[in-house]
C-alpha cells in the first residue's frame, strides 16, 4: 500500500514538471512570435522553416560545401523562410511593436542577423567568391542601415519597409547572389526590413498603435491592446 502511494506520488511528480516543462514551451515560443499566433500561423512558420532547411542542404551541396557549411546554411534557412512568414503576421507585429520595443529593441535584434557573413564566407570556401567577408558586410551594413531608416520614419514606415526591402533585392543581384544559398535576399531582407522593422503592410488600426515617438524609439499602445490580452480565451483563462 504504502509502495503503491509512493509510485503514485512519483508519478504525479512528473506529470506535474512535464506540464510546466510544456507550458514554458508555449510561453518561450509565445514571446518569440507573438502570444496571438494562431494555431495556422504556428504550422506555417515551423513548416516553411523545415522546408527552407531542407532546400539550404539540398543547395549547399550541390555546390559542394562541407558538413559543417551544409548545416550551418540550414540553421540560418530554418530562422530566414520561417521568419519571413512570422515576423510578418499581425500578430508577430503587434508583439514586436508593444511599449517598451522602440527603435534601440528593433536595432538590437537587427544587428544579432549576422546571417550574410556566413553566407559569404561558405561562397568564398566553395569556390564561387573571391571576397565572401566584404559581399557579407554589405549586405549586413545595408540592413542595419535601412533598418535604422524605417525606425526614424514612423509615419512612413510601410512605403519605406516595401522600397528598402525592394533595395536590398536588387543589391543582392548587383552583388551577384550567393552560389552556396541562392534563397538568402529573400528571406532575409522581407523578415528584418518588411516585417520586423517596418511592421509589414499592417494598417497602425489593426496593431492596436496610436502612435510612434519617434524621438525617443517608444512605441505607445492604445486600451485595444490590452482588452485583447485581458481577454479571456476559450478555456476561461486570460491571454
Amino acid at each position: 500500500m504504502e509502495r503503491r502511494a509512493t509510485s503514485q506520488l512519483r508519478g504525479a511528480r512528473i506529470d506535474c514538471r512535464a506540464d510546466l516543462g510544456v507550458e514554458s514551451l508555449k510561453r518561450g515560443w509565445g514571446e518569440f512570435v507573438g502570444p496571438e499566433a494562431t494555431r495556422l500561423d504556428n504550422v506555417i512558420a515551423i513548416g516553411s522553416g523545415i522546408l527552407g532547411l531542407a532546400y539550404a542542404r539540398a543547395s549547399a551541396t550541390r555546390v559542394g560545401a562541407g558538413r559543417i557549411a551544409r548545416e550551418a546554411l540550414g540553421a540560418l534557412a530554418l530562422d530566414l523562410f520561417g521568419g519571413a512568414y512570422v515576423n510578418n503576421t499581425r500578430a508577430c507585429v503587434r508583439w514586436y511593436e508593444r511599449a517598451g520595443q522602440g527603435r534601440r529593441e528593433h536595432l538590437v535584434f537587427a544587428a544579432c542577423h549576422l546571417h550574410p557573413l556566413i553566407v559569404g564566407v561558405t561562397d568564398q570556401r566553395v569556390g564561387a567568391r573571391n571576397n565572401g567577408v566584404a559581399w557579407g558586410l554589405v549586405h549586413y551594413g545595408y540592413m542595419l542601415l535601412a533598418t535604422a531608416v524605417i525606425r526614424a520614419s514612423p509615419s512612413r514606415r510601410r512605403d519605406l519597409g516595401a522600397m528598402l526591402t525592394v533595395g536590398g533585392l536588387v543589391l543582392d543581384g548587383v552583388l551577384d547572389r550567393s552560389a552556396a544559398a541562392p534563397w538568402f535576399a529573400w528571406t532575409y531582407y522581407p523578415k528584418l526590413l518588411l516585417g520586423h522593422a517596418a511592421g509589414s503592410l499592417w494598417p497602425d488600426e489593426h496593431l492596436g498603435v496610436d502612435r510612434w515617438v519617434a524621438s525617443i524609439g517608444t512605441t505607445v499602445y492604445s486600451e485595444s491592446m490590452k482588452r485583447t490580452h485581458d481577454r479571456p480565451s476559450a478555456d476561461g483563462t486570460s491571454r
